[in-house]
């Protein structure tokens, strides 16, 4: 059966539906924590020990190693079972050595760091472990990916946010919190762990080759990739880094925000990337593996443009609606809402990068992700330092640079690849989100004036706001006739 845009969007769907299960359980996640932590120094610590211990979490596992797994697991056929057996031990040797590697080099830089940064050192070396649980359970969703499902993978997470929001309810203790990390991440594999072993008979799994040349297959196309997301990693690790400098609360600023930006970037934008990859790795037509790209794109911007104004006009009501309590003030709300603003605008070019590199991927081409990667990484550390050093903007200049960087690594990627047609249409789109965006910016302006701490008056102002919004958009697609893309969207096939 060949692929085609519907069955792409419906795959998309089944990926979405397991994701918004677990984003959901994700915001109850941060909100438990803003109430319990608020901006606190010691959270914005936990933060970039979070971001310090996952440093190899996508270099070598999720987007990178699905990216080199999928297009060969698709390609081996009959050989495909004894693919992932291989790859699963040699993968597992492979991630017990960083794991050691790692503490090490954490427990060496005890005795070099300052002190204030102890803390922080102390918190990583308790969530490293957690590193070989969360890369294995990447293998897991790469192998459901090639059976065509995708709601178990996308789901799995709720496991771990249950885990990380009792330890917060019932022990809100960083170390405490630290340590779940790892239970957690063991939480979300074991939700996937199953799936493969029924690949094969029990005594197959027990003649394993280690490294054999199914896994040096796999280390070929990820050594370029490994490059790309081990700068990226890299670079993120250093925003915390550089939040941290800025303010003591910056980390959490940017923590909640970006939480809120990756709703519908993990519920649109990886769902269809990750629902895109097989169908273009098997697909053999050059022609045809573009118009299935151009489509993705097309729909991906048409549900992307109006979440980035989305956020542009409803920040302030929404992050005080769902973080506004407890040790969560005012001010921290209004933190939030910058660096929210600030990262909107790198929501669709991050969308667009994603599926952009699932269509060099599918055809093996490793090169130019990885140097479009590496410049944006170049151009968003650059942007930190002078923003934090020399113009002193504080946490938000972080999101800023991160949204500029990501514009420019979808600029290098779609080039030659998208005509006039494709930015007119983006252009009407985003006008047809703006006019309704400006109204109710303007609007707040004369009615919220102060920030309500009581849950139903929180709720009530952001639903005004959310529906005046809404109306106003789907009355301009209206006016506009930009509906078509509701056919994909209700799972009807479009026309041709």
């Amino acid at each position: 059966m060949s692929d085609t845009n519907h069955s792409i969007f419906r795959s998309a769907k089944s990926f979405f539906a397991g994701t918004a299960i677990s984003r959901m359980t994700g915001f109850l996640r941060d909100m438990a924590m803003a109430a319990s932590f608020g901006s606190a120094p010691e959270i914005g610590a936990f933060m970039v020990a979070y971001r310090l211990a996952n440093l190899f979490r996508r270099v070598l596992g999720e987007g990178n190693l699905q990216a080199g797994f999928v297009p060969h697991f698709v390609t081996q056929k009959e050989d495909g079972p004894l693919f992932y057996r291989d790859v699963t031990f040699s993968f597992a040797i492979l991630l017990f050595g960083v794991v050691l590697f790692l503490e090490g080099a954490l427990w060496g830089c005890i005795h070099l760091v300052p002190a204030s940064w102890l803390e922080i050192i102390e918190l990583s070396m308790l969530m490293v472990p957690g590193l070989f649980f969360i890369c294995l359970y990447g293998l897991n969703a790469a192998l459901l990916q090639c059976q065509k499902k995708y709601f178990l993978p996308a789901v799995a997470p709720v496991a771990f946010n249950l885990i990380w929001i009792a330890v917060v309810l019932f022990s809100p203790n960083v170390k405490n919190l630290s340590i779940a990390i790892t239970v957690a991440f063991a939480g979300q594999w074991l939700m996937t762990a199953f799936t493969g072993a029924k690949l094969l008979p029990f005594k197959l799994w027990l003649k394993p080759e280690i490294f054999s040349s199914h896994f040096k297959t796999l280390l070929k196309p990820m050594a370029l990739g490994i490059v790309g997301v081990s700068a990226t990693q890299l670079n993120s690790a250093l925003d915390a880094i550089f939040a941290r400098v800025a303010d003591s609360g910056g980390p959490a600023f940017l923590w909640y925000s970006i939480r809120i930006q990756q709703l519908p970037l993990a519920l649109f934008g990886m769902a269809l990337s990750g629902a895109l990859l097989p169908p273009l790795s098997r697909e053999q037509d050059s022609v045809r593996r573009k118009e299935l790209l151009l489509s993705a794109l097309k729909i991906s911007g048409n549900v992307m443009l109006p979440c980035t104004f989305g956020i542009f006009a409803l920040a302030i009501p929404g992050v005080n609606l769902l973080y506004g309590h407890g040790g969560f003030s005012s001010h921290d709300v209004y933190e939030t809402s910058r660096c929210l603003w600030a990262y909107g605008g790198g929501l669709v070019p991050a969308v667009f990068v994603m599926l952009l590199a699932a269509y060099f991927y599918a055809q093996k081409k490793y090169k130019l992700p990885t140097k479009a990667s590496l410049i944006a990484v170049g151009i968003n550390m650059a942007l930190n330092a002078f923003f934090v050093f020399v113009l002193g903007w504080g946490a938000i200049s972080i999101a800023i640079a991160t949204s500029i960087s990501a514009i420019v690594n979808m600029a290098i990627l779609s080039r030659k690849l998208l005509d006039g047609s494709f930015i007119q249409f983006m252009l009407k789109v985003a006008i047809g989100c703006a006019i309704p965006a400006a109204i109710v910016g303007g609007f707040q302006k004369i009615w919220m004036v102060d920030l309500p701490r009581d849950v139903f008056a929180q709720l009530l102002q952001f639903g005004i706001c959310a529906s005046v919004y809404l109306l106003g958009v789907l009355g301009m697609f209206w006016r506009l006739g930009l509906m078509e893309f509701l056919t994909l969207l209700k799972g009807k096939k479009a026309a041709g």
